[in-house]
């Protein structure tokens, strides 16, 4: 599958930009299930009619919140009304939302190597994540961090190696987010969280700061999927070494695979 041939199942909401529904994705054996795992970007802003679409038409049970904690992550006062259990699992965040300067100085305009940076922290939080997907009834899962591009991004792909998805599919619905980037980048400016990275880049007399989040690098996301493919046992033998066990595997791959 090529970025091309990707129709992304956009969710349209109002105060959110960059929801999709991952169904329909190819995989070995079968295709990605419709409303097991949904990716986006923060719903901090939702509307009522918003909040209705993810109840009602996407029937959602769980969220999961990428987000550092100086992002403010929390519950939304919905949650409980919608029965949607949230789990906050943070990613280490090298992008320019983040304020781990000195790290992120290591990195600077290099997706690759902040990717592989994430990844290398990230490994434990992948397995609970896992967890959570196969050992409650939280799905629909919608899994998000501010932009839904870089710790969303890691974290689906990780998720849908393990799943047998097909790479090129990953690396598609990876790029899709450059269709919404525009759309994000103007919520985050609005957002008092991240006015921070707006200011930054006015400071830096462009749009594109070294330190952006509005980039799409496919060989950032690459590089993650070399690291896990590579593992011993693969992607799941990669999970399995932080944490994961072998029946969550299959679980997942039983609950997301629609077979042929």
């Amino acid at each position: 599958m090529t970025a091309a041939q990707y129709v992304p199942g956009w969710i349209d909401l109002v105060g959110a930009h960059n929801v999709r529904d991952l169904g329909g994705l190819p995989a070995a054996g079968g295709t990605v299930r419709r409303r097991v795992l949904l990716r986006g970007d923060n719903l901090d802003a939702l509307t009522a009619e918003d909040i209705a679409v993810l109840g009602e038409d996407v029937a959602l049970r769980g969220v999961v919140d990428l987000r550092a904690p100086f992002e403010s992550p929390r519950a939304a006062e919905w949650f409980p009304r919608l029965g949607i259990t949230w789990l906050h699992e943070p990613l280490a965040d090298l992008t320019a939302l983040s304020n781990a300067d000195a790290l992120a100085d290591q990195v600077r305009g290099d997706y690759s190597a902040m990717y592989a940076l994430m990844l290398d922290n990230a490994g434990p939080g992948l397995a609970r994540i896992l967890a959570f997907l196969v050992d409650g009834e939280h799905t629909p899962t919608l899994l998000h961090c501010a932009a839904g591009k870089d710790r969303t991004g890691i974290t689906v792909a990780v998720l849908l190696s393990v799943a047998g998805v097909e790479r090129s599919a990953i690396i598609a619905d990876y790029l899709a987010t450059g269709e919404r980037l525009d759309r994000v980048r103007a919520a985050l400016a609005r957002n008092p969280a991240y006015q921070h990275l707006m200011q930054r880049a006015a400071a830096s007399g462009t749009d594109s700061p070294p330190r952006t989040p509005f980039k799409i690098d496919p060989r950032a996301i690459h590089g993650v999927l070399d690291v896990v493919e590579a593992a011993e046992g693969g992607a799941a033998g990669f999970l399995r070494s932080h944490g994961a066990t072998a029946e969550q595997i299959s679980g997942w791959q039983r609950m997301i695979i629609e077979p042929y």
